[in-house]
């Protein structure tokens, strides 16, 4: 909204415009505007606050919501048509037609279609990048240079991680394209030609980046809000570069798309950061080499995995044989795309839930929709094996169905009852989705005072709830306590943090009620009456 309002992008800039313009372009078109806030106000520089005012100003929050998650859809919608378009070059339309089912109910790939984030837009986009690509290995003409350069540009502007799986992944790419086709080279002859598309699909991307942000051209303290006075210590970046960041501060050029850098920037410290993470009920720094493995084992329903394991093998057994069919080649590329990404998130330190590598889920989806798929038409597999297939798909979408309501804190069977011993950060589980649930049972039990121990960005004045009570002396709190997952387990409520464990004794008490999947209500102390 700022970038749309104003022309600055300042309040988020480590993420880049396309989703936060998407999901700002809904609520422009219906008169929404950005906040007059004082620029001395430190309200004025939290995006949590900023986005509340812009909700809930106008007494119309719940139109404003929907308006706002109307906009990632498209991107939802555009991920399962790439996920058929690859899928069925590789291996026909029911194969695509099963990849897309299983990529359209897997609830926490509808769970991030239907809020206002950025992930479902970057797993789009980058899809689609990757997708590129493999047509662009496949026929490198122009026609296909410039569809490939106007993909990178769009998942970069979509979101940093764009920055570590696109070049990781087409890498993976290109060797598994290149292994069985080895011979047909020769590294001593230089194709000019095919230098002049690469440096095309440089240009384009560069172009449609730099359109994303409005052809910015600025001073780089105007654009970054960082002035000599205000100068910051640079720690997080190599040794080398810190004295070349402090000098372009001090030379303060003019520069195309700063914002970008400025992003990029803070992205790179964000991750050098000793960021906390939590796993299997356990808080560290600098996170599991295994977390992101842990969450897709987790997030994904069973029936999915099954599928999918079971196609790895398939495709393995089929092996990238130097004589074989280029479609057969070709099944490779999605699954070094996904070997990829998850390498990298292996050296990655902000571990703070699985929607960011969203990208995974259709890449996954894909290679299962081809092995379901040899499964059903090769006749060397038997019956049984083909109405298991049948088995795992009708479960899956027993899942998908169970989960309508809850897709957010879906966990399969893995995670066991309580699923926040396994995840609970980053949207996993507990991202204040059951606040409005909250209100209506406090409501329904006329409950006028609650201690709101709560994860939530929302506006709990504007959201139904009652006044939040305050702990006595003893940071003990009386009456009733509203108590969510990731308070519990983490410490952090509202825009507070405190110790991990801060809230465990209420654990010696049985809560009244269960609210949503994250969310219990207890009763502390002599209860007189219903307030």
């Amino acid at each position: 909204m700022e970038f749309l309002d104003r022309g600055t992008y300042r309040l988020d800039p480590v993420h880049p415009p396309l989703a936060r313009l998407a999901i700002a372009l809904p609520l422009y078109i219906a008169g929404k505007r950005y906040p007059a806030l004082p620029d001395s106000d430190a309200d004025s520089r939290d995006y949590n606050v900023v986005g509340n005012h812009i909700l809930y100003d106008d007494g119309h929050w719940l139109r404003n919501i929907i308006l706002a998650r109307i906009g990632v859809l498209p991107f939802f919608i555009l991920g399962a048509i790439i996920v058929h378009r690859w899928t069925s070059r590789l291996s026909g339309n029911l194969a695509a037609v099963m990849a897309v089912f299983l990529y359209c109910t897997t609830p926490t790939v509808l769970a991030f279609s239907s809020i206002a984030y950025t992930d479902i837009v970057a797993a789009a986009t980058q899809l689609t990048a990757l997708f590129a690509f493999s047509l662009w290995l496949d026929r490198r003409d122009w026609r296909r240079s410039l569809w490939l350069g106007a993909a990178l540009g769009l998942a970069l502007l979509a979101k940093m991680t764009t920055l570590l799986f696109i070049p990781a992944s087409v890498t993976f790419m290109l060797v598994a394209w290149l292994l069985p086709r080895r011979r047909e080279f020769s590294w001593r002859r230089i194709d000019w030609r095919l230098i002049g598309r690469l440096a095309t699909v440089g240009c384009i991307a560069t172009l449609i980046v730099w359109a994303g942000y409005r052809f910015s051209v600025r001073p780089l303290q105007e654009a970054t809000g960082i002035s000599p006075a205000a100068m910051p210590s640079f720690q997080h970046f190599p040794r080398p570069l810190r004295a070349t960041a402090r000098s372009l501060v001090l030379r303060n050029p003019r520069l195309p798309a700063p914002e970008l850098l400025h992003g990029i920037a803070l992205a790179w410290a964000l991750n050098s950061s000793t960021s906390q993470t939590y796993l299997f009920g356990h808080i560290q720094r600098r996170g599991w080499w295994y977390f992101y493995l842990v969450a897709l084992g987790v997030k994904l329903p069973l029936s999915f995995l099954l599928l999918f394991v079971a196609s790895i093998f398939v495709i393995a057994a089929r092996g990238p044989r130097a004589g074989g069919h280029d479609v057969e080649r070709s099944v490779f590329l999605p699954l070094s795309a996904l070997a990829a990404i998850l390498l990298v998130t292996m050296h990655v330190s902000y571990q703070v839930g699985v929607r960011h590598v969203m990208v995974a889920f259709p890449l996954m989806a894909i290679l299962a929709g081809v092995g379901s798929a040899t499964f059903v038409v090769d006749r060397s597999w038997s019956l049984v094996a083909r109405w298991a297939v049948v088995a795992l798909l009708a479960t899956q979408l027993i899942e998908s169905a169970s989960a309508q309501s809850d897709f957010l804190s879906y966990f399969n069977t893995l995670a066991a009852k309580d699923p926040s011993r396994v995840l609970v950060m980053g949207c996993d589980l507990d991202c204040g989705q059951d606040v409005l649930r909250l209100a209506a049972e406090l409501h329904s039990r006329h409950i006028s005072r609650c201690a709101l121990l709560i994860w939530s960005s929302a506006d709990t004045e504007h959201s139904g709830l009652p006044p939040d009570a305050q702990p006595d002396a003893q940071g003990r709190y009386q009456g009733w306590i509203a108590l969510s997952a990731r308070a519990a387990r983490m410490g952090d409520v509202l825009h507070e943090s405190f110790s991990p464990g801060r809230f465990a004794w209420l654990e010696h008490y049985q809560p009244v009620a269960k609210v949503g999947n994250t969310i219990r209500l207890f009763y502390v102390g002599e209860r007189r009456d219903s307030h």
